[in-house]
């Protein structure tokens, strides 16, 4: 074999040995990758319970229904059209645009009032409990990026594109300026002081901070430095948590700490998952969250525990329910509205966007027993951002379109 030769057979095994070693790191690496593009898996069949007994309580007399919905997005079946129903009984159900315009920043105030940020004009309004829109301040906040309230709607840290932080009364038409590093906020129950993170240049220089909404009467709770990223600022209705520090423990779980206002030595929690997302009981004494692991094909799953002195981390229990915890909003201690969607891809909790233009259907869950239920498809409206609940409006739900962000309602049975 001549020279030529050689050098031919030499590139011929070269490539011959980078396709093997290709398709070798395909296989093993990027096919559980890139799955979530090429699968999908519909979400656990609700189970139905029924017979329960009580004063009926928000929630309790969706569990006596057996009617269950059937379609799956489209509205006719068998060539058969399909008549969505008036309130929600577990099929196509008829929903009411309550505000038409684009919104972001929604939320169900304690008064039973949905207190939003309007797109197009950009101001502020409240949607009464007479479905009346009242605009909450004749200023416009243009370039707003963010805005958290207190848990009255009274007040607002509104965050805008270019940083700058502010502190909104809507009640005195009254502003103060906060330090544009100073991010992530959460009032406290009582909405007369708030929680964030500090996030200065240095690392040094990065606390969990509660203050009051002026600024004055900053208190530093605790040092976060490099691991401030990890903090998940949020106030327990009872007042003992303000944020949360959540760490990988191994390869399938995670251990979440509760950070108290005094430095308290709480219990740590272990969790079955990473992407810790949580939502606070209304008595503070139980947490909401979902996660998603290997185990579950990386799919967020909802998880109910309890989560207060030395009962943190007890009676811990899987829901059977693929969501986000964002997508849920509690109508009691024991019944929790959430949309869920259809169908969730592979990988779904690894990337979010994925679920685009997958439809959302509405199901009530009970804490107590874990029994989940589908009761509504709601007709016109794909995917939905955010569920609202309010004990003033018991015979109505209230939720954002992700497409449209107009708020809608529908007719609970």
């Amino acid at each position: 074999m001549n020279e030529k030769q050689q050098r031919i057979l030499v590139i011929v095994l070269f490539v011959a040995a980078a396709a093997l070693f290709a398709f070798f790191l395909y296989w093993f690496f990027w096919r559980p990758i890139l799955s979530p593009f090429i699968e999908s898996q519909k979400p656990p069949a609700s189970t139905t319970v029924g017979g329960l007994t009580g004063s009926g309580a928000a929630g309790q007399r969706f569990f006596a229904s057996t009617t269950q919905g059937g379609l799956t997005g489209g509205q006719t079946t068998g060539g058969t059209a399909v008549t969505s129903s008036a309130t929600a009984t577990g099929g196509l159900t008829k929903t009411t645009a309550l505000v038409s315009d684009p919104t972001a920043f929604a939320q169900m105030n304690s008064n039973g009032q949905i207190n939003y940020f309007n797109q197009k004009d950009g101001k502020f309004y409240t949607v009464d409990a007479s479905g009346n829109i009242v605009a909450l301040s004749d200023k416009t906040f243009f370039g707003a990026q963010s805005a958290v309230w207190n848990s009255s709607g009274a007040k607002a840290v509104i965050k805008f594109l270019d940083n700058a932080t502010i502190v909104y009364d809507f009640t005195t038409q009254k502003q103060t300026t906060l330090p544009s590093h100073w991010e992530e906020f959460d009032f406290a129950p009582a909405g007369d002081t708030f929680a964030f993170k500090n996030i200065g240049l240095d690392v040094e220089n990065r606390y969990l901070v509660t203050s009051n909404p002026d600024g004055s009467g900053a208190k530093i709770i605790d040092d976060i430095g490099k691991n401030a990223n990890k903090v998940q600022v949020s106030w327990s209705p009872n007042n003992q948590v303000v944020a949360n520090y959540v760490e990988g423990k191994d390869a399938t779980r995670s251990e979440v700490y509760f950070l108290g206002q005094n430095k308290e030595n709480f219990k740590s929690m272990i969790v079955e998952g990473r992407d810790f997302q949580s939502e606070w009981s209304p008595t503070g004494q139980r947490l909401l969250y979902s996660v998603y692991d290997v185990n579950n094909d990386y799919k967020p799953q909802l998880w109910i525990s309890d989560a207060t002195g030395d009962n943190i981390g007890a009676n811990r229990q899987k829901i059977d329910l693929q969501t986000w915890v964002d997508k849920c909003s509690f109508a009691s201690e024991q019944y929790v509205f959430c949309s869920a969607p259809e169908q969730l891809p592979y990988g779904a909790g690894l990337d979010r966007r994925t679920t685009a233009g997958i439809a959302d259907d509405i199901w009530i869950i009970d804490l107590a027993t874990g029994a989940t239920k589908m009761i509504a498809k709601p007709e016109g409206v794909n995917s939905i951002d955010q569920v609202m609940y309010s004990a003033n409006s018991q015979d109505k739900l209230f939720f954002t379109d992700s497409q449209t962000a107009q708020i809608h309602e529908i007719n609970l049975k």
